[in-house]
């Protein structure tokens, strides 16, 4: 009984410690650590084209955003 009672505390913690780790990109990615010009080199099947498809995307709307800026700015 107490052995079951032991597995019960031990399966709660570790749902408990992988709900606090949550589903967010900000410092726990392991994208951080693959250099982005290996994207579509050795890491394309992991999801390396995605990854690249969307920083190349962010990085655009990061461009038009202050094109848009700077066109304000000087009306």
């Amino acid at each position: 009984m107490a052995t079951i009672a032991v597995l019960a505390v031990l399966a709660i913690a570790l749902l408990w410690r992988r709900s606090d780790s949550g589903d967010d990109d900000s410092d726990s990615s392991v994208w951080n650590a693959i250099p982005s010009r290996q994207y579509d080199g050795r890491h394309v099947e992991s999801g390396g084209l995605a990854r690249g498809e969307q920083e190349r995307a962010l990085a655009d709307i990061q461009e038009q955003a202050d094109e848009l800026s700077k066109q304000s700015e000087n009306e």
